[in-house]
């Protein structure tokens, strides 16, 4: 806050101790500090108070866009903004490769002998 250098300090202490002489010198210090450190606080509450009030207000911003964004009505050129492929715009190609990729995930078909009858099964 203040720039004081050492050198500075140490001239002002001494000034100090000559102006208010060695029997007060403790009890100004003292004081002085309890006045630094009030000041202190009172900046630091300060600087919080104003930071809290600047990301309120970018709180309150993003709420109102927010809600504009979602009082918006959407217009029919936005909701169909592309174009949504019909089975005869799409080649046999095409076609065919969706039929192969479907019978890929289908199951295989289950044969009867392959299942366990029950002279299959052990007791345990």
């Amino acid at each position: 806050m203040f720039d004081f250098s050492f050198g500075e300090l140490a001239l002002l202490g001494i000034i100090a101790l000559l102006v208010v002489g060695p029997e007060k010198m403790p009890e100004l210090a003292r004081t002085a500090g309890k006045w630094y450190g009030a000041m202190r606080r009172t900046m630091t509450g300060l600087r919080s108070e104003v930071e809290q009030q600047f990301l309120l207000d970018d709180l309150r911003q993003e709420a109102n866009r927010l809600r504009d964004y979602a009082n918006e009505a959407l217009l029919p050129a936005d909701v169909t903004a592309t174009a949504i492929p019909t089975a005869s715009d799409e080649t046999p190609e095409i076609i065919a490769e969706q039929k192969q990729g479907e019978l890929d995930i289908l199951p295989a078909p289950v044969q009867h002998a392959e299942l366990p009858g029950p002279e299959n099964r052990r007791l345990h």
